[in-house]
């Protein structure tokens, strides 16, 4: 077979496009592929799809994937059209698409070694400068966005992650049905959920929202409650749970200061019984023994935690008053506190419960994204953040053709 036909045929190239040349430079580890169309092939109009004829030529070059560990780039004269009605434009070639520099193939490959390597890596690997990458990157998950399919949606959780030192946050969106990133907004006000309204009203109508699950910080109440008045808000297992780990914390530390057995424990607190190893129940016990505040307040999260196990939303209801009665007459003060704070947003727990949602998607999400932030030794803009958010948690339908 005709090596210029062969290596049409790997490229994909059809009439009336074909293979004029190829010039293979082994010392250099280059290879230019030089493409044609056959004379007198009249093509469409970017604009109306009219068939014309040439107005003229112009040449272009673009990088392809790597040809057995040799750099390949594809040169062609682009025709330009010009009909009735419209300027002189730039026909479509069917290996690229408008204003860049790479092949299709080039461009897939690259946003398939996103999910797995950092930018500045990809952009080492493959020898382009990582502005490219990050372009191309960008192309392709607001593409994908925009044809984001939210017809189904009407469970949305809500959370705000750290972004950079400072106490500087996003709040993000996600359709918990999905598993997946819908929204990003900065910073952590009521104000987001007004922004997110606005988006979302160009896909659906936000009424359709049923059910909002976040954590119990009062912007976000404040702002669903405004925006999104027929939603019910919910509050799952996870955010209450770190709140009483919180409010366990802050009574070892207090108590630390009169009782030095409390130290190096921090994080034996925040674990279950059945995870502890031997060392730390045996540790645990000494301390239950002395009669500790720290280990008064660890039996309250475990009883806590044993309302997401009644089924019968009666009966969780029944236990849930109780257990605030305990916490209040706990003579711990920073018990007390969150007992209060759990019956005032009773409503939106025991909802959680009755209709299973969890926040559970949202923090393996949030992992992903963390991970992804620290493989990336910070992000320079934000609209490469939020490229990279999408990238990791956004279940985008991205190009394949690699």
């Amino acid at each position: 077979m005709d090596d210029k036909l062969l290596i049409q045929m790997a490229l994909g190239i059809t009439p009336p496009w074909y293979v004029k040349d190829i010039d293979l430079n082994v010392s250099k580890k280059r290879m230019d592929i030089y493409l044609d169309f056959t004379k007198g092939t009249k093509f469409p109009c970017p604009v109306c799809n009219k068939l014309c004829d040439l107005h003229d030529t112009k040449e272009k070059v673009w990088r392809h994937l790597d040809f057995f560990h040799h750099e390949t780039y594809i040169h062609a004269r682009v025709p330009r059209t010009k009909c009735d009605g419209d300027d002189v434009k730039l026909v479509e070639v069917p290996w690229t698409r408008q204003n860049t520099g790479f092949t299709l193939f080039f461009e897939a490959l690259i946003v398939a070694m996103s999910k797995e390597m950092s930018v500045s890596s990809i952009a080492e690997l493959i020898n382009i400068h990582e502005n490219s990458v990050w372009i191309i990157l960008a192309h392709y998950v607001e593409e994908a966005r925009a044809k984001m399919d939210l017809s189904e949606l009407d469970t949305i959780g809500v959370d705000e992650i750290s972004v950079k030192k400072g106490h500087s946050y996003v709040t993000l969106f996600y359709d918990l049905n999905q598993s997946r990133v819908i929204h990003i907004e900065n910073g952590k006000k009521r104000s987001v959920f007004k922004n997110f309204r606005e988006v979302l009203s160009r896909k659906i109508d936000p009424d359709n929202i049923k059910y909002i699950s976040m954590d119990m910080y009062p912007a976000f109440r404040g702002g669903a409650r405004e925006y999104f008045p027929n939603a019910k808000i919910v509050y799952d297992k996870f955010h209450i749970v770190k709140m009483m780990n919180d409010a366990i914390d802050k009574v070892r530390r207090k108590e630390y200061q009169t009782n030095k057995d409390l130290g190096k424990t921090r994080f034996m607190w925040l674990k279950n019984p059945e995870n502890l190893s031997d060392r730390e129940i045996a540790k645990i016990r000494s301390i239950k023994d002395l009669d500790t505040k720290t280990a008064k307040a660890y039996r309250f999260k475990l009883g806590l935690q044993r309302l997401w196990d009644i089924k019968n939303i009666e009966v969780a209801r029944e236990y849930l008053d109780k257990w605030h009665y305990w916490g209040t007459h706990s003579n711990i003060k920073e018990i007390i506190t969150l007992a209060k704070m759990i019956k005032r947003n009773s409503h939106g727990i025991l909802e959680s419960i009755k209709q299973g949602i969890s926040n559970g998607v949202v923090e393996g999400l949030n992992n992903k994204i963390k991970t992804a932030f620290k493989r990336s030794y910070g992000l320079k803009t934000e609209k490469c953040r939020n490229t990279m958010i999408f990238l990791m948690a956004g279940k985008l339908r991205l190009p394949t053709r690699c």
